[in-house]
């Protein structure tokens, strides 16, 4: 039943290339193409903490943390405890903010091709092919989109996967050597993370 409900949205979706944003949300395909609209206008504002606040907003809207960080550690998950959890959930939601605005504020010369939907067993896969408007020779990006929904009344992000590699399962497979290998574990996970957001906040910072 829900894999007929996605194929209406497949569908649904190539009805609707040309409608307007109050439709946005109608299916994934237009509701990743809203969210990325409104983040790319948001990054070309002038920086502002007016801007900064907005933009924070704009992509979580867009991501499901919760949903996407439980998939990053999979059967670890059960493993750790209430304060494990929401320590190690600030801090991926921290990078996985900053790494997605990063990634978006590298391509704004960039076109953006939204090539269709896609299923992925019980999900939409919204694949989207970027090209630099100034140099034909850089490469081109590929960056897709896994939503799910609509829950709670909309559609959302839970996973991300740039060049065909899926943000959740290069965490996973890194939170699950560490969390195997002796010596390492949990401490280990939480300070590599606390490193990536000290170079990413440093890197904003420039």
């Amino acid at each position: 039943m829900r894999n007929e409900k996605l194929f209406a949205w497949v569908v649904a979706g190539a009805l609707v290339l040309g409608a307007t944003a109050a439709s946005a949300a109608d299916t994934p395909f237009q509701f990743v193409r809203s969210c990325h609209a409104r983040i790319e206008s948001i990054l070309k504002q002038p920086p502002s903490p007016k801007r900064d606040a907005e933009l924070m907003a704009a992509v979580d809207d867009m991501i499901d943390y919760d949903e996407l960080i439980r998939d990053c550690f999979k059967e670890h998950w059960d493993e750790l405890d209430k304060s494990k959890r929401l320590a190690v959930t600030d801090l991926l939601t921290r990078i996985i903010r900053m790494s997605y605005e990063r990634r978006v504020t590298r391509t704004l010369d960039y076109d953006v091709k939204f090539e269709g939907v896609h299923l992925d067993g019980a999900r939409a896969l919204v694949r989207t092919h970027a090209t630099s408007a100034r140099d034909p020779r850089a490469p081109a990006v590929e960056i897709d989109y896994v939503v799910e929904g609509p829950s709670k009344g909309r559609f959302h992000v839970i996973d991300v996967r740039t060049e065909g590699s899926s943000l959740a399962t290069s965490y996973y497979r890194e939170f699950h050597r560490f969390l195997t290998t002796p010596g390492e574990g949990y401490p280990f996970v939480v300070q590599k993370l606390k490193d990536k957001v000290a170079h990413l906040e440093a890197e904003a910072a420039e």
